[in-house]
């Protein structure tokens, strides 16, 4: 399944991040300067169903993707600033995402899955929302 909708509905939806970006932006930055806050669409699994069909095919396509988020931890010694900003960040996101449908044709609407702690040192808080959506591959 191609994400660029998603990403497309994150730069349109989302205010106050300094930058959005794919995979390969989030590459790119390295251990360069990275904007805070900011965001990065990353895909992170597929699966499909059996095909039932004889001579075409209609297949159910599940994706997984995340949402890297990145922020400060400097504002304060313990993080409770961060862990605010977060907050804020993650709800943003997941008003852009979930219950809208990247495909209204072929698939389902957005769900959130889960969240998790990637990294908390150096002055950043690096945290991945989980969300699912699903298709269909089908033949023309």
């Amino acid at each position: 399944m191609d994400l660029s909708p998603i990403l497309d509905r994150l730069k349109s939806q989302l205010t106050g991040f300094k930058a959005i970006g794919s995979a390969a932006d989030l590459e790119a930055i390295g251990h360069g300067v990275i904007p805070i806050p900011s965001c990065y669409l990353v895909p992170m699994s597929e699966s499909a169903e059996d095909n039932d069909l004889l001579g075409g095919y209609e297949q159910r396509l599940s994706v997984g993707f995340s949402v890297i988020l990145a922020t400060s931890n400097r504002r304060d010694a313990v993080g409770a600033a961060a862990l605010a900003d977060l907050e804020a960040l993650r709800s943003m996101i997941r008003v852009a995402l979930v219950g809208w449908p990247p495909e209204p044709a072929l698939g389902e609407p957005v769900r959130y899955l889960s969240g998790s702690l990637l990294r908390f040192d150096d002055g950043l808080l690096w945290w991945a929302d989980e969300f699912r959506v699903t298709s269909y591959l089908r033949s023309p």
